[in-house]
């Protein structure tokens, strides 16, 4: 049986080992795919797999950036953009985004899986050529690729995990993980009911394949296996290969509910109780037992972000349809012409939503200064700014009523049905930001992020249709 792609995906390159990467920068080869990324959770690098409707196996890839489906860049090029703002299946088109996913081995997914254009024939390459193409990906290919410039290892992104920056850990007995000293070794143990405590504060440094590196922020020291037990006692310097300081995380079940498996051994981190040791750090399980099963806060007191830069460029407009947004009649019953002003209402709703495409936000409620994306004559318009406050994946719908006043010419013994049209759509902007962070150590740090989406929903083109009847 062939094995079915994930749903989110990064592409690594089997032949130059680099991550397939949407090229934002405003360019000549702006919204192109090219096998150039270092790092596996940019968010330049995730791509959402979808089945086609016409099944056979046959699937659209998503760039999840800009929100955009892969295609060809025109009709007479072959290489593959992520431009297409919804899916196309009708294989005569060259603007179909169907491709057939290939693996390089049926009995061994490990070893790649390449993607054939459907409307071309052809597999999708990095293509050796001179910059700055250089590496795109290139519908070129009739037969599999020698070199394997046309295989890509998958990476599953939902095994992937952006970890906060400042964290806490909480274990299954309540107790906030905790710097403690024994017998003079610097243990982790699970012993504190104060967030606020310094000793509870940990600083995450992630790597480019995923994995992460802690720091207790009271001795300044990273996170080690010796021998299982987990000690924050090493300094990086001399060190950067260390399996047994390096941590994968894994995201479970709830939110903000997480493993962390040491790489040295590849157990999971739990809590363990022996040898006089309460409640300490141990990289010593090969499973998610309930004592491996940590919840995970962020030591952010208040976040506000700022110098907000919607890219249009990269936007899309998507699930455009008409509909009725009120009705109302004009009635004339005398002998001569009349202009009735009719009054109708309706309610007009809005939904927003302000996603990360890759940091774990916890939940966390942001202000926020800036206009937001609205959908106005078929294109997005930023409205004028203003402030709010809003939580990280959760969509906000606002509703309001307007009445509006539209005059009508009725001739005699007739009526005039009235009918407010509007198109109704969705839209996704990706944006980057400043963050800034107030610490539970009072301490503020700002960064700079290029992983938001903000998604709205909005009414325009309004427009009224009438129709006359005889009475």
């Amino acid at each position: 049986m062939v094995a079915t792609l994930p749903r989110y995906i990064v592409c690594k390159s089997r032949y130059n080992a680099q991550y397939l990467s949407y090229v934002k920068e405003d360019v000549q080869i702006h919204g192109f795919l090219k096998f150039s990324g270092e790092e596996v959770l940019s968010p330049y690098a995730k791509f959402q797999v979808e089945m086609a409707k016409g099944g056979n196996g046959l699937v659209h890839i998503r760039c999840c950036y800009n929100n955009k489906y892969w295609v060809r860049w025109s009709d007479h090029h072959y290489w593959i953009v992520a431009g297409a703002d919804e899916p196309e299946e009708d294989q005569s088109k060259w603007t179909c985004t169907l491709f057939e996913p290939v693996y390089v081995d049926d009995k061994d997914p490990a070893q790649g899986v390449r993607f054939r254009h459907v409307q071309l024939g052809h597999y999708a390459c990095l293509w050796r050529v001179a910059p700055p193409q250089d590496s795109c990906l290139f519908a070129g290919s009739l037969a599999p690729d020698q070199d394997l410039c046309d295989a890509y290892l998958i990476v599953d992104w939902e095994t992937l995990l952006a970890l906060p920056k400042h964290v806490a850990f909480k274990g299954d007995n309540g107790k906030y993980l905790s710097a403690s000293s024994f017998n003079g070794y610097p243990f982790l143990q699970f012993s504190s009911n104060d967030i606020g405590q310094s000793s509870v504060a940990n600083e995450v440094f992630s790597n480019g394949d995923g994995s992460v590196r802690i720091k207790s922020d009271l001795s300044g020291r990273f996170w080690r296996r010796s021998p299982n037990w987990i000690w924050a006692d090493s300094n990086l310097d001399g060190n950067e290969s260390d399996k047994d300081m390096l941590f994968w995380p894994i995201k479970l079940d709830n939110d903000n509910k997480v493993a962390l498996r040491n790489l040295g051994n590849d157990n999971f981190c739990v809590r363990l109780t022996t040898d006089g040791f309460d409640s300490c750090l141990n990289a010593g399980h090969p499973s998610i037992i309930k004592e491996a099963r940590m919840e995970l806060e962020e030591l952010v007191v208040s976040r506000s972000i700022y110098n907000v830069n919607f890219r249009l460029l990269d936007s899309r407009i998507y699930g455009q349809r008409v509909i009725t947004m009120a009705t109302g009649d004009a009635v004339n019953q005398t002998q001569e012409q009349n202009t009735i002003d009719l009054k109708l209402s309706y309610k007009d709703t809005r939904s927003t939503t302000w996603n990360s495409s890759v940091s774990m936000k916890m939940g966390i409620k942001t202000n926020v200064e800036t206009g937001v994306p609205l959908i106005a004559k078929g294109e997005i318009e930023i409205s004028t700014e203003f402030g709010t406050e809003f939580q990280w994946g959760k969509t906000d719908t606002s509703e309001s009523e307007v009445e509006t006043v539209y005059k009508v010419v009725v001739p005699p013994m007739s009526m005039v049905k009235v009918s407010l049209m509007a198109t109704r759509g969705s839209c996704d902007v990706p944006f980057s930001y400043t963050q800034r962070d107030t610490l539970t150590n009072g301490k503020q740090v700002t960064h700079t992020m290029d992983d938001g989406v903000y998604s709205g929903v909005n009414s325009y083109n309004f427009k009224y249709e009438t129709k006359q009847e005889r009475l």
